[in-house]
C-alpha cells in the first residue's frame, strides 16, 4: 500500500492543497507548505479550536469529493476532481449571515446524486449571548437546517424551508436525514421533531417541498425503514424504556420488544444497522438473552426472533457494521480491541481493511465515513492518541491513501504524546488491560506523576483514541492511565455483570492493581498519583479518596455519585419502581429499601472522615442523570468534617457534552488543581492558563 503522505511530511500530497487553499483567500491560489517542527504540546485553545475540515463526502461514481471547510469568517463547500486535483468553490456562507448575534456554520455534507449535494447549516447563539435579546424572526433562524445545491453551485434550495405544516411548528432541526432513498433521485426522508412530537417527511431535493409519510406523535423517536423507504418498525420512548412496534399486514402496529435506556452511556442491547432485501428482516447489532456478546443478527419481524448470529467475535462486542444499500449483504463489521478493527467476509475487502489498519501502525482508529457505489473510493476519518483527527481518502485499485486535511488545523505540528497497552493481573487473578499515555517526550522515563482516569458508564470502555482530556493532561506533563476494570462494556455480558454490586469494592481494587503494576515497573511515582473521573469515574475518584486514602495524592469528581442510596431513590422517583431502569439499578447497585447497609458501605459520602486528600467537585447545574445534589451533599459532608472542598458549578450544563467554554473552564480548573496538589508535570515549569466562567 503506497503512502503518498507521510506523518513527517504533511501535507505532502497534491490533494492536501485543499486545506492550504481553504486557509488562504479565495480563489484557490495557495500552495502546500512543509509543516514546521513540532514546538509545543497542545493547549486548551488548540483542543477546542474551530474545525478546519468539517466534513467530506465521496460522489457515487467515486470521481469527485466535496469537503465542507471553515475559515474564521465563513464556511464553504469545495469540489475536488480526484483524477485531476482541480478544485472549485460550490457555495459559501458567512458566519454572520443571520446577524451578528447568531453564528452560522456548516455541518455535514453528503451526495444525493452525482450532480446534487445536501449540506447542513447549524445556527447557534454566539457565546455569551441571550435568546431573550433576539427578535422572533431571529429565534426562528436558530437550529439545524438542510439545504440542497447542484455541484456547480446552482439551484440552492432550503429543504422544508418555505412551507407551513403543523408538524414543523417548533421544529429546530429539519436536517435529520432518515434515508437518502438511493432508488429515488428526487427525494429523501427526514425526521422532524416539532412541539407535538416527531414525524417523518418525504422531501423533494429540488424544490424543498415535503409531505408527511408518518404522522407526528409525542412518544415516537424513530422508524426502521425498508430498502424502499417504507416504515416497517416504529420506536417509542417513555418512562426510561424503548419500545419497538412492527407494522402488521392490516396496517396496525404490534409491540414486540422493549429495552432499557442506557442512562449512563451503556451499550444498547439492540441497535439497527439496516434493512435486508427481505422486507421482513433487518440487520441488527444485538445481545439476545442467551448470548454473552453483542453480535450481528438478521432479525425476523414476523417470528420476532433473532436466530443465530451472522457474525460474533469470540472476545469483543461488535460495535458497528455496514450493509449494502440494497440490503443484499453485509459489507463489513467492526469491533474494538485496542483500536477499531473492521473485517469483511469478502477476502479482497478484508485485505484492504487490514492494510489500512497497518498503514496507521495499528495505533489509530480508521473509520470509513463514505464510499463510492462500487466501493473503490473511500473517505476515511482517522484518530488515535498520537494521531490528531484527520480526513483521508483511499483508492482501492491503486492502494493509495491521500491526506485531505486535519479536522482542526490548530492540532497540526504539535508535540504528540505516546501511548501503550498495559496488561496486568488483579489481586484475584483476572487479566485486565488499560492504556498508558505518556507526556510528549516522556516515553521511557521513570517515576512520572500519574493521573488515573477511570471511565464513566461503567458499562462502556476505554480504547486508544484521541481523547481531549487525556491530551490536555499529557500536555501538562502527567502520564494518564485508563484501565478497563471489571464491569466495563465491550467484552461481553459476563464481564459487565462481574461489576454488579462491586462499586467501591472489586471494581475499585482493579484500579489500584493497575496503578500498582505501573509502580512496580518503575514508570509511576507512587507518591504522585491523582484519581480523576466523570460520571462513574467521578464516583470512583471519590471512592478512591474514601476507601484507599493512602493510595492517592488528590481526587477530582465530575458529576460523580457520592451517595448510592440517594442516587437509586432519585431514579425510583424519576422512573417508578417497576421501570426497567430502576430494576436494573436494583441489580447493579442494590434496592435502598432492602440493601441500605450495602449501599451506604459503598457510598463515599458516608466515609468522609477517612478522606485525607484534597478533593475537587465539578457538576453541571442541569444534570438530570446524576443530579448536582450528589456533589452539593458531598461538599456539605466534607466541610462539616472540617475539610474545605471546592465545587465548580457548570451553569446550564447537563451530564456531558459540555460547550467549549465550559470544557475549557473545567479542564483548566483540573489542571490548576493538579498543579497545586500533584506538582508540576514532566518538563512543565509553568502553571496552566486558568479559564473562568463568563458572567450571565
Amino acid at each position: 500500500m503506497t503512502r503518498t503522505c507521510t506523518r513527517d511530511a504533511r501535507p505532502g500530497a497534491a490533494f492536501a492543497l485543499l486545506l492550504a487553499a481553504c486557509l488562504a483567500s479565495w480563489p484557490f491560489a495557495a500552495t502546500a507548505q512543509a509543516p514546521a517542527t513540532p514546538a509545543a504540546p497542545f493547549t486548551l485553545e488548540d483542543l477546542f479550536a474551530d474545525d478546519t475540515v468539517i466534513d467530506a463526502s465521496i460522489s457515487p461514481s467515486g470521481k469527485l469529493l466535496v469537503a465542507a471547510v471553515r475559515r474564521k469568517a465563513d464556511d464553504a463547500l469545495i469540489l475536488v476532481d480526484l483524477a485531476t486535483g482541480q478544485k472549485k468553490l460550490v457555495t459559501r456562507i458567512n458566519k454572520d449571515a443571520f446577524g451578528n448575534q447568531i453564528d452560522v456554520r456548516m455541518g455535514f455534507v453528503v451526495w444525493k446524486t452525482e450532480d446534487r449535494l445536501l449540506f447542513q447549516l447549524r445556527s447557534d447563539m454566539n457565546e455569551g449571548g441571550s435568546i431573550h435579546e433576539l427578535s422572533r424572526g431571529s429565534v426562528l433562524k436558530l437550529g439545524n437546517r438542510l439545504f440542497a445545491v447542484d455541484r456547480d453551485g446552482k439551484n440552492l434550495a432550503a429543504l422544508l424551508g418555505s412551507q407551513y405544516h403543523e408538524a414543523l411548528v417548533g421544529a429546530f432541526d429539519t436536517s435529520d436525514i432518515a434515508s437518502l432513498l438511493w432508488k429515488d433521485p428526487k427525494h429523501i426522508l427526514v425526521r422532524v421533531g416539532g412541539w407535538d412530537g416527531r414525524s417523518l417527511f418525504k422531501v423533494d431535493v429540488n424544490t424543498g417541498e415535503g409531505k408527511v409519510v408518518e404522522k407526528q406523535s409525542e412518544k415516537i423517536i424513530d422508524w426502521w425503514l425498508g430498502v424502499d423507504g417504507n416504515a416497517v418498525v416504529r420506536v417509542e420512548y417513555s418512562i426510561g424504556t424503548y419500545r419497538f412496534y412492527r407494522k402488521l399486514d392490516d396496517g396496525k402496529w404490534k409491540k414486540y420488544f422493549s429495552m432499557r435506556r442506557g442512562e449512563l452511556d451503556e451499550l444498547e442491547d439492540m441497535r439497527l444497522i439496516g434493512p435486508s432485501n427481505d422486507p421482513g428482516k433487518f440487520y441488527v447489532l444485538a445481545r439476545p438473552p442467551d448470548r454473552d456478546r453483542i453480535g450481528l443478527y438478521l432479525y425476523e419481524l414476523a417470528n420476532e426472533k433473532f436466530g443465530e448470529p451472522l457474525i460474533e467475535n469470540p472476545r469483543f462486542d461488535l460495535d458497528s457494521a455496514r450493509v449494502a444499500d440494497d440490503g443484499s449483504k453485509v459489507l463489513y463489521h467492526c469491533y474494538t480491541e485496542h483500536v477499531r478493527h473492521c473485517e469483511s467476509s469478502d477476502s479482497r475487502m478484508n485485505v484492504h481493511l487490514t492494510g489500512l489498519r497497518k498503514f496507521f501502525d495499528e495505533s489509530a482508529n480508521v473509520y470509513i465515513r463514505d464510499a463510492s457505489n462500487d466501493g473503490n473510493a473511500m473517505l476515511l476519518y482517522v484518530d488515535g492518541p498520537s494521531e490528531p483527527p484527520a480526513f483521508y481518502y483511499y483508492l482501492i485499485d491503486q492502494k493509495k491513501v491521500e491526506f485531505i486535511g486535519p479536522a482542526k488545523e490548530a492540532l497540526s505540528n504539535k508535540a504528540l504524546p505516546a501511548s501503550q497497552v498495559v496488561t496486568y493481573k488483579t489481586r484475584d487473578g483476572q487479566e485486565q488491560t488499560g492504556y498508558l499515555t505518556y507526556p510528549p517526550g516522556a516515553k521511557g522515563q521513570k517515576n512520572l506523576p500519574l493521573v488515573l482516569m477511570p471511565h464513566g458508564g461503567p458499562q462502556v470502555r476505554d480504547s486508544l483514541e484521541f481523547h481531549p482530556w487525556v491530551q490536555y493532561l499529557a500536555a501538562r506533563g502527567y502520564a494518564v492511565f485508563q484501565p478497563n476494570f471489571r464491569g466495563s462494556g465491550g467484552f461481553g455480558m459476563a464481564y459487565e455483570l462481574s461489576g454488579h454490586r462491586e462499586w467501591g469494592r472489586k471494581m475499585q481494587d482493579d484500579l489500584g492493581d493497575g496503578v500498582k503494576a505501573l509502580v512496580d515497573q518503575g514508570i509511576v511515582d507512587p507518591a504522585r498519583v491523582c484519581i480523576v473521573g466523570a460520571s462513574y469515574g467521578g464516583y470512583a475518584a471519590l471512592a478512591g479518596a474514601a476507601f484507599t486514602p493512602d493510595a492517592y495524592k488528590c481526587a477530582v469528581s465530575l458529576a460523580g455519585v457520592a451517595d448510592l442510596e440517594a442516587f437509586v431513590r432519585y431514579k425510583k422517583r424519576k422512573y417508578g419502581t417497576d421501570s426497567d431502569v430502576v430494576q436494573h439499578y436494583f441489580k447493579k447497585l442494590g434496592d435502598p429499601d432492602k440493601d441500605q447497609a450495602l449501599l451506604r458501605a459503598a457510598s463515599p459520602q458516608f466515609h468522609v472522615d477517612a478522606i485525607k486528600i484534597p478533593v475537587l467537585l465539578i457538576h453541571g447545574t442541569e444534570d438530570d442523570n446524576v443530579p448536582i445534589s450528589q456533589s452539593e451533599d458531598m461538599q456539605k459532608a466534607m466541610e462539616k468534617a472540617g475539610k474545605k472542598t471546592p465545587l465548580l458549578r457548570l451553569e446550564d450544563e447537563g451530564h456531558g457534552g459540555f460547550g467549549d467554554g465550559s470544557s475549557k473552564v473545567m479542564l483548566s480548573t483540573i489542571g490548576d488543581f493538579l498543579w497545586q496538589h500533584l506538582g508540576k508535570g514532566f518538563k512543565t515549569d509553568t502553571p496552566p492558563v486558568k479559564y473562568t466562567l463568563a458572567k450571565k
